[in-house]
């Protein structure tokens, strides 16, 4: 298998170095983004990279990948505005390709670095840069999709948050988005259920209301299919943000977007580092908390205190990502009690607390980062 897997990372720092005091101006929370985007490299090269090894060299693990097994990885990034030089990753294990243009739009020159290197590769990926594949059979599944239904039907992974510290838990983080945004995922000329049979197996595919999983995996036929659309590169960026347009609007305008349903709806999946998204749906007095070292790190830096940051382990995953997932829950609920008479009346009824009413989607919301 030669795959190419293109990467969107952008984080700017001050001074040349990550400015640990004060870590939420802007910053993008980077002890996080670095330890997002060294899991994410570190899981393209455990399922899919060239190096195989064994301390035993007469063990059958320590053969050689198949001279025909390629991954290239490039990170699309901006001068001066990126973490690479603390990830701790040999850069000889991935490229870089700088981009000059807006940032936000950075997203969209995975189009344009696939285009030139189209029939060199079997698969075709983009991801942001917080997303990490777990799945060893994650390029096998794309392939059979695309073979099973054609290369009009392109397969998107659940996106989910796993909590570490806390309560262990599995969420999606998949919201539910207002029907103009996703109308234009449920065509007329698309079947909305696929049926197949994986390795034996029944298993059946869905348009989904949120098809945005901040990424996409394609076959060499599909992107040719797709370079001859009008639309390939043109950075049309009007669905939601430049983001959430260059990893689902782009491919959706060509393909059908699918996701899996029964009886295995984690068919395909990849998680979202950290929980800044789902600590909104943990359980009350409960939390879904982020990775335990990062949390300590984290809580070291700001308090200079080894001591402190044990401590800090007596409330799990108080992280920068987690505090901002926490307000942007607070901000809906305040959104939703704003925009409705009826959620404020049954908030203020006595017996009642703010705290009690249900979470409003916001029609643009989808979830990124």
């Amino acid at each position: 298998m030669r795959a190419l897997v293109t990467i969107a990372h952008y984080c700017k720092q001050t001074g040349g170095t990550i400015d640990t005091q004060n870590l939420g101006s802007g910053l993008g929370a980077p002890l996080s983004r670095l330890a997002a985007l060294n899991a994410q490299l570190v899981a393209l090269h455990r399922y899919f990279g060239p190096r195989r090894l064994s301390i035993n060299p007469k063990d059958p693990q320590g053969r050689s990948a198949s001279n025909k097994d390629v991954l290239d990885v490039v990170v699309m990034t901006a001068r001066g505005a990126n973490l690479l030089k603390w990830i701790g990753i040999d850069p000889s294990t991935y490229s870089v390709e700088y981009f000059d243009g807006p940032p936000m739009m950075l997203a969209f020159e995975a189009q344009r670095l696939m285009h030139d290197r189209v029939g060199q590769y079997d698969l075709y990926a983009y991801l942001e840069d917080d997303l990490i594949i777990g799945d060893p059979a994650f390029v096998s599944k794309i392939a059979w999709f695309a073979s099973e239904f054609g290369p009009n039907a392109l397969l998107q992974p659940i996106r989910y948050e796993m909590a570490s510290t806390g309560t262990p838990a599995k969420v999606s983080i998949s919201e539910r988005i207002a029907d103009e945004f996703s109308r234009p995922y449920h065509r007329s000329d698309l079947r909305p259920v696929l049926r197949g049979q994986w390795n034996g197996a029944e298993q059946s595919f869905y348009i989904p209301n949120n098809p945005h999983s901040g990424c996409y995996a394609m076959t060499d036929e599909q992107l040719r299919l797709w370079i001859k659309h009008p639309s390939f590169y043109d950075r049309d960026a009007s669905w939601v943000g430049p983001l959430e347009s260059a990893a689902t609007y782009a491919p959706g305008r060509v393909f059908g977007l699918y996701m899996p349903a029964e009886p295995d709806p984690w068919f395909l999946q990849i998680e979202h580092f950290g929980t800044r998204y789902a600590t909104g749906g943990a359980p009350e007095n409960g939390v879904y908390g982020e990775p335990l070292l990062l949390t300590m790190l984290e809580t070291a830096i700001e308090t200079n205190s080894v001591e402190r940051a044990l401590a800090s382990l007596e409330q799990p995953g108080r992280t920068i990502n987690v505090l901002a997932g926490q307000n942007d829950l607070l901000r809906r609920k305040l959104e939703r009690l704003t925009h409705s008479r009826s959620a404020l009346f049954k908030a203020l009824r006595p017996g009642n607390c703010a705290d009690r009413v249900g979470v409003g989607t916001s029609p643009r919301s989808v979830n990124d980062g």
